[in-house]
């Protein structure tokens, strides 16, 4: 019987999209079934209505963190390195991710950017209301740069890992918006970083329908 493995959740998702990502590099055949959070589809999956979600067979799994060791122990622990101080650097780019980058940057600046912009607001008035949070945003960004090796091509040096497609689908978002320049000046070594991992193909593959895809046709119009 052939198994049977799908991936709840939205294209625009930037969790959705790590899996997408990851699944797609480690070969993991999979469909992705698209809802968006807190829809009856999401909370059929996960009682808090999130996404993504993972089914593999009988078995549902919800909550990112839980999906990445679902596959590390099911499918290939490939992303995830055996020496202990890159497994420590990985582990702490992605708490880094969930704890400052989204509190404090996408929910800080990226999720305001795109309320005002469904308002109508006025482009000054947009940047008048973002002046402070943006200032935190880029202490926390500059921060994460430090965190960044500086000689190999991933963050974590030669060797890919769960950090880069974790960091990567937030990033990409960021640096959609007018505040793209700021945020590069910031952290010189991520954009360096980006520029180089944006072209891989399984980022290429996901990129359609994400929140970079939607804001590049609306500059486009």
């Amino acid at each position: 019987m052939a198994e049977s493995i799908t991936l709840v959740g939205a294209p625009f998702s930037t969790f959705t999209r790590t899996m997408r990502m990851a699944m797609r590099h480690l070969k993991v055949e999979h469909k992705l079934e698209k809802t968006k959070p807190h829809t009856k589809v999401a909370y059929m999956y996960n009682p808090f209505g999130r996404i993504p979600s993972l089914i593999h067979n009988d078995q549902v799994i919800f909550e990112t963190l839980a999906i990445r060791d679902y596959i590390d122990s099911t499918f290939s622990n490939a992303l995830t390195p055996q020496d202990l101080n890159t497994r420590l650097k990985m582990d702490q780019l992605i708490s880094v991710l969930c704890d400052y980058i989204f509190h404090h940057i996408i929910f800080g600046v990226a999720k305001p950017r795109e309320h005002y912009e469904s308002q109508k607001m006025a482009e000054s008035k947009i940047v008048e209301r973002l002046k402070t949070p943006l200032e935190q945003a880029g202490k926390i960004i500059g921060a994460v740069d430090s965190m960044v090796d500086e000689v190999g091509s991933f963050l974590c040096g030669n060797k890919l890992t769960w950090a880069d497609y974790f960091v990567y689908p937030a990033i990409a978002d960021l640096f959609s918006l007018p505040e793209a320049e700021f945020f590069r000046e910031k952290a010189p070594r991520l954009a360096k970083w980006y520029n180089g991992f944006r072209e891989r193909e399984e980022v290429i593959y996901t990129y359609p329908d994400t929140i970079a895809d939607i804001r590049s046709k609306k500059s486009s119009l």
